[in-house]
């Protein structure tokens, strides 16, 4: 009985800390750095640099994206765009949870809508905005169109209305 116990003991022991390894697997696709080319946020084009790395011994997923868009003739010096974020899992929601800290100095908190997402789309959906319009959201969705390709889509929604494409990037692993 002892012997039983003790080898059910090692079992669940065992399957709690694999289960524990890997809390991001199912970002797994967009790990590593990707170029590519953006259209929307107001601007003709962009261009994009990207990188999805584990910190912190895989406890966190890092990102970093940085986007320099052409000029226009309404911006003549062009834009650059710079967003900072973070993801950890909130063990006590069991929720995968993207802060997101930018230039222009809005910080967005997401939460992964498991409802959405699946093994080739991801959907981050705001659960607080500061400095943006009360009662506004965002999403982002990422989108594993190939094992080297990716596309990511920004949508806004204003208070009382659906949500609306505001950009896209199509990126590729270096």
């Amino acid at each position: 009985m002892r012997t039983t116990i003790c080898v059910l003991s090692i079992i669940l022991i065992t399957a709690v800390s694999l289960a524990q390894e890997n809390i991001f697997e199912q970002l797994d696709f967009v790990l590593g750095s990707w170029t590519g080319t953006g259209s929307g946020f107001g601007n003709s084009t962009s261009k994009i640099e990207s990188e999805f790395k584990l910190i912190m011994d895989g406890k966190y997923l890092e990102v970093k994206n940085n986007s320099k868009f052409e000029p226009t003739e309404n911006n003549p010096s062009g834009e650059n765009h710079i967003d900072w974020g973070i993801i950890s899992y909130d063990k006590s929601r069991k929720k995968i949870v993207y802060r997101q800290f930018n230039n222009e100095g809005y910080v967005n908190q997401y939460v992964l809508n498991d409802s959405l997402s699946n093994d080739t789309i991801l959907v981050f959906e705001t659960e607080k905005i500061e400095n943006f319009v009360e009662g506004g959201k965002a999403r982002i969705t990422i989108k594993k169109i190939s094992q080297n390709e990716i596309e990511t889509i920004f949508d806004v929604s204003f208070p009382g209305r659906e949500f609306t494409c505001f950009g896209t990037n199509k990126l590729k692993r270096k």
